[in-house]
């Protein structure tokens, strides 16, 4: 079901670019559209036996305009007689998907190969998503039944009140003032949005194909003339499941004043969704309606998502950048008014790190990072912050109860689990490092001074170590 909702993402320009879209989805031999009247179209793949694919892609698109499921809405399975092959073997099998718009239909999408397997829940969502874009140009194509010519430009458009469990056709009024009814469940069915409206009742009177998938309806089932369902599976911002009393649809029904929610579908993680609903008030039957637009807003959460995380971790090491240190800092000491204690701030400068570099490569010197990196943040609290400010130079920044902290043992710690060599493409390294560090128990200093403060002691140890002297940070 999600995935269904993704596909409801996918656009398409020509019939070709369908095709070859349902080629890659099904990794096929070939595509084709065959009209009601027997017209085809196909694309094939560099793998179709090229002797007389053509050929047989024809025959077999129009041998699925006689079989049984061809004027159904599901999916359905056909293949070429074994004599049409020459060889079991060889003997073309496909997948085919109706096209419909509104209730009439345009033709057949289908994918060929010599074995197809049952699709999955995306490639039969993909497939759905594919033969709504077809059925936009079937529409106004050659091969399309006759219809009469589409409207000029609207320029304004009325809308009588929905009606029963299909919705009245919409009025417009074109720029020669002629009238032009436009079917609102056709009109949906082309939306890249989910739509669904309901009655007073609640009663689900309008929807589409997208809605039905969020939803989580399998394909050939809808949501219309059932009670819009509350699906546990929603849940709003804040965790909570989607319940009648947080539903937007529910409450414009209530009130009359539209609303917004955002909700996500299913566990976090890859296969999470992000669905922005909102919700108007539509007179249906004279009474007071609700139109509720969906919107699978996932792939512009995800992009901010990964704008943020650039903006906030070391795209080498992934740990805080800078930035992010200086605002948890900032956030530690806020808090020691609160809670007491103290924020300790070590600061750490890798030893001779040019070295690897240059005898090594950058590449190599960039996995030595990722390597002390790695076992830094494993050496620490899970509450600590541990940062990469650029180069070979990184901070802990640690909160505790003890006032003073001891940052001694801390230091001495980190000295023990980052002494071993590190194994990187089968050579061991020893990787030394310069730690200063530096301590507050209030809250009058600011983020920036306390991590010049701890440059500081690094500094001094550094040069302490260059004189053959350990100094005491």
């Amino acid at each position: 079901m999600v995935d269904a909702v993704g596909a409801a993402r996918w656009k398409s320009a020509s019939v070709d670019d369908v095709l070859r879209t349902a080629l890659d989805l099904c990794l096929g031999l070939g595509a084709f559209v065959v009209s009601m009247t027997g017209a085809v179209q196909r694309v094939l793949s560099d793998s179709m036996p090229p002797e007389d694919g053509s050929r047989r892609v024809d025959v077999l698109a129009r041998n699925c305009l006689s079989h049984p499921a061809s004027h159904g809405r599901d999916l359905f399975w056909n293949a070429e007689v074994s004599t049409e092959a020459g060889s079991a073997d060889r003997s073309l099998a496909c997948v085919v998907m109706p096209v419909w718009s509104g209730d009439t239909e345009l033709g057949l999408l289908g994918v060929v190969d010599t074995w197809l397997p049952e699709p999955d829940g995306y490639q039969r969502a993909g497939l759905a998503r594919l033969a709504t874009d077809l059925a936009r140009f079937l529409w106004h194509a050659s091969v399309a039944p006759p219809r009469a010519a589409p409207a000029p430009t609207v320029e304004a458009a009325p809308t009588q009140a929905l009606s029963g469990p299909r919705a009245a056709p919409t009025q417009a009024l074109s720029g020669a003032h002629r009238r032009v009814l436009v079917d609102a469940a056709e009109l949906a069915a082309h939306l890249d949005d989910g739509i669904v409206c309901v009655d007073a009742t609640g009663t689900v009177v309008l929807t589409n194909w997208v809605a039905d998938a969020i939803y989580g309806l399998p394909l050939g089932h809808t949501l219309l003339g059932a009670p819009l369902p509350m699906s546990s599976a929603m849940k709003t911002e804040d965790g909570q499941g989607l319940t009648q009393d947080l539903h937007p649809a529910m409450l414009v029904l209530r009130d009359g004043m539209a609303r917004e929610s955002h909700v996500t579908i299913g566990e976090a993680g890859r296969s999470q969704r992000r669905i922005a609903m909102s919700a108007r008030p539509l007179e249906v039957e004279g009474r007071r309606g609700a139109l509720v637009v969906l919107h699978d807003s996932t792939e512009e959460w995800m992009e901010q998502e990964r704008l943020t995380h650039y903006a906030l971790y070391d795209p080498l090491t992934g740990l805080a950048n800078r930035y992010l240190l200086l605002e948890e800092l900032r956030r530690m000491l806020q808090g020691l008014g609160r809670r007491g204690g103290s924020v300790a701030l070590i600061y750490m400068d890798l030893d001779d790190f040019k070295r690897i570099n240059d005898e090594h490569g950058h590449d190599m010197g960039d996995q030595v990072l990722g390597a002390f990196a790695r076992r830094l943040r494993g050496a620490v609290r899970g509450d600590d912050v541990v940062s990469r400010l650029g180069g070979d130079e990184f901070v802990v920044a640690h909160a505790t109860t003890e006032r003073p902290p001891d940052g001694d043992l801390l230091v001495s710690r980190l000295r023990k689990v980052l002494s071993a060599p590190f194994s990187v493409r089968g050579i061991a390294f020893d990787v030394g490092a310069s730690i200063g560090w530096v301590s507050t128990d209030t809250g009058d200093v600011g983020p920036d001074a306390l991590l010049a403060r701890a440059d500081r002691a690094m500094y001094l140890h550094k040069r302490g170590r260059a004189g053959g002297r350990r100094s005491k940070p």
